[in-house]
């Protein structure tokens, strides 16, 4: 009877780290074969921003209740997944290519991280060009916008709520800061040539040209 009680407080133990290991193993794998993940990770060395995978890409647990699934943290300049939400090596993929985003735009530009319009163009930028607002991504996780303005639609919904999560705003609010970057912010495809829409988008040399749209406002 001890035994089987034992057992049953251990189960949660043995869940938790079953899921950080998983997740740490997800995270390799997608460092390492991953073609996004492996052009964004060039663009920060590149930048003179080198991430050390072990120590600045870190799987932690998450509430279940929030929809944040990982993080950018500026000050320690680390990456968090949120390693009960990374379900799969897709799901991980899309959500360090987003971070990876956040973290090269800290690396490129003197980003203000308490400045909301700052805040509003990077995350235009990384759903824009991370994959999450791919016709395919959006289908598959039933969030589809249709095919016409779809992009554009996807991007304006995952930047806003991503500013409502992060930051604890309204929804009118965060809308209002990523209609005043807009324009200039979803033009800004650095260090992609373009937004990549396939993997032949991905070219063997990096932008040069990048634009520091983020600090404009």
């Amino acid at each position: 009877m001890a035994s089987q009680n034992q057992d049953k407080k251990n189960k949660p133990s043995i869940r938790k780290n079953y899921r950080h290991t998983t997740c740490v193993s997800r995270v390799q794998k997608v460092c390492k074969h991953n073609a996004y993940v492996k052009f964004m990770l060039d663009a920060m060395k590149s930048s003179g921003c080198e991430v050390d995978l072990e120590n600045q890409i870190l799987c932690e647990p998450c509430d279940d209740n929030s929809t944040m699934s990982g993080g950018f943290d500026p000050d320690a300049k680390q990456i968090v997944i949120c390693e009960n939400k990374a379900t799969s090596l897709r799901v991980v993929s899309r959500l360090l290519t987003h971070e990876l985003i956040h973290a090269f735009d800290h690396c490129r530009v003197d980003i203000n991280w308490h400045n909301l319009n700052h805040i509003a163009c990077s995350e235009i930028r990384a759903s824009s060009l991370s994959g999450e607002c791919s016709f395919l991504s959006e289908n598959l996780y039933g969030k589809g916008f249709g095919i016409r303005g779809h992009h554009q639609d996807c991007v304006r919904k995952h930047a806003t709520e991503s500013m409502m999560c992060s930051r604890g705003l309204t929804k009118e609010v965060a809308s209002k800061h990523v209609d005043q970057v807009w324009s200039r912010c979803f033009k800004d495809y650095s260090p992609f040539p373009r937004i990549p829409r396939k993997l032949s988008d991905l070219k063997n040399t990096l932008n040069n040209q990048t634009q520091d749209h983020i600090t404009d406002s």
